[in-house]
């Protein structure tokens, strides 16, 4: 399976966003919103759902902060690896921001 790793402009905050280096990337790192493209695999693009993703939560595991996406659309819930340039000091914010978006 080939995986996708493409730059894109955020549909929340219209950014520019680079490919990441070390991962396939579907989320701003500045605002942290997404669509859903993925299926199961990260860079796989494999969803026809395309909804909106936002963050609700993270998780520290094997030492690697991982954040916890919710789709508006169907609800799925995805968990991806923070990207070296995620601005992470933003992330609890932006969680309380989207928490009102998404219930």
């Amino acid at each position: 399976m080939k995986k996708i790793n493409e730059s894109f402009t955020c549909i929340n905050c219209g950014k520019e966003i680079s490919q990441a280096t070390k991962t396939c990337r579907n989320h701003c790192p500045h605002c942290f919103a997404s669509l859903h493209v993925d299926s199961d695999i990260p860079g796989d693009r494999a969803t026809d759902c395309w909804g909106r993703m936002y963050p609700t939560a993270y998780e520290i595991k094997n030492w690697q902060l991982k954040i916890c996406f919710q789709c508006k659309k169907c609800w799925k819930i995805h968990r991806n690896k923070r990207a070296d340039d995620d601005e992470v000091e933003n992330l609890d914010m932006y969680i309380k921001k989207y928490k009102e978006v998404l219930y």
